[in-house]
């Protein structure tokens, strides 16, 4: 077995390295989606049913990839889910039948979810033996690796296939986060070999529903998650702008993502991080509705002035939910007597269900009314989220976030 030591500090760079990778590399499709819907033949609602199956994998792997992890360690997981991974995106970049297409994007969230929780729960192992709190700031990391990838995909739109950009994307991500996985082998979780936490009774046995936290997380990244799936279409389709452009409100939105997140130790010295959230939250869903409420008034007669003020909606939303996802991660860690990496499947499962009903109302809105309409949704959910916010304060929650 590998031995070489590694220091916190080279830990912590690698952990970012490893969360820069895993946002590049899971969101370099994104922007591609309309290149894929017209591949694919399908229709708003048919495309955002397909993608949302991919939620079935992520079910099946947050029901048990946290028992595995705790029963395996986290550097098995890590190299499997890995490889899983992006074998998967590069079948996705190639293929044109909806048939084939669906048991790919099923493995493919299952993938996802599998290196989620592995390395969320290596991340958590390190911020105990660190001296400040990293997990809300790797967050941000992640969000860095994406916005990276919208403005790569901006820049090729128009002159690069979605297959080849693609294909030398995963390739690249894939080498990159094999080494730096190896790097941590020396101090990646062990195995828990004399706990018996994956049996599938006590899978079940063991959840918990805690509404304030699910509630939370899931009115909070509801945002975040329309944005990946719908904002280039709608800019596209709905919009009618051409080229790389389209990516302009995903990136908008990313940015101050990045920027929320990687200040959070900011923003708390001055308001309570509940309180913090309240804010947040009205400030991103009243920019964001306003956003589109401009796309519906003035999307026909001045679509670059709609353009505009929807692009500066997202840039604002982006900034006003950044830390509250996170925010409640931590405080589900904090809420919960399981290790870790069986919080990280729970909460994750839970949502998992949420995020895929909340899926397939978006699609189906889009298609019988208009993508602007099904966006509102998001917007109201976000100015929802201080009916959740108390559970920032529980526990241990608010000291993680305020040290």
């Amino acid at each position: 077995m590998n031995k070489q030591v590694i220091t916190p500090e080279e830990e912590f760079k690698t952990l970012t390295k490893l969360f820069f990778l895993f946002g590049f590399g899971i969101m370099s499709w994104i922007p591609r989606f309309p290149d894929i819907k017209d591949r694919l033949g399908l229709t708003n609602g048919q495309f955002g049913s397909i993608i949302s199956l991919g939620n079935v994998g992520a079910f099946i792997s947050l029901l048990t990839v946290g028992h595995i992890v705790h029963k395996l360690g986290s550097y098995k997981v890590l190299i499997a889910s890995t490889w899983a991974l992006y074998v998967g995106f590069i079948l996705l970049a190639n293929i044109s039948s909806s048939l084939i297409f669906i048991p790919v994007n099923i493995l493919v969230g299952f993938s996802i979810s599998a290196f989620h929780i592995s390395l969320n729960s290596q991340a958590f192992d390190s911020q105990t033996r660190a001296i400040n709190p990293i997990i809300v700031k790797l967050h941000g990391i992640w969000a860095l690796g994406a916005v990276s990838t919208g403005v790569v995909s901006g820049l090729l739109i128009g002159r690069v296939s979605a297959a080849i950009q693609l294909n030398i994307v995963y390739l690249l991500v894939f080498l990159l986060t094999i080494k730096y996985v190896n790097k941590l082998r020396s101090i990646s979780l062990p195995p828990q070999l004399e706990d018996d936490h994956y049996s599938i009774k006590q899978v079940f046995a063991s959840l918990r529903f805690d509404h304030l936290i699910a509630g939370g997380m899931i009115f909070a990244i509801f945002l975040e998650i329309s944005m990946g799936d719908w904002s280039n279409i709608f800019a596209r389709e709905y919009l009618k702008i051409e080229g790389g452009l389209i990516t302009l409100p995903y990136i908008f939105f990313m940015s101050a993502l990045i920027v929320g997140r990687l200040n959070i130790s900011k923003i708390i010295t001055r308001v309570p991080i509940n309180r913090a959230a309240n804010i947040g939250s009205v400030i991103g869903g009243t920019f964001f509705f306003i956003g589109v409420l401009a796309s519906i008034l003035f999307g026909d007669t001045h679509q670059y002035l709609a353009f505009g003020i929807f692009s500066f909606g997202c840039l604002m939303a982006g900034l006003g939910t950044s830390f509250i996802t996170p925010s409640f991660f931590n405080a589900a860690s904090a809420r919960s007597e399981f290790p870790s990496a069986v919080v990280i499947g729970q909460v994750g499962l839970i949502n998992n269900f949420l995020i895929f009903g909340g899926k397939w109302v978006i699609a189906w809105t889009a298609q019988f009314t208009s993508l602007a309409v099904a966006l509102l949704i998001p917007a109201v959910m976000a100015l929802s989220v201080p009916l959740f916010s108390k559970a920032l304060l529980s526990g241990n929650a608010k000291g993680q976030a305020d040290e």
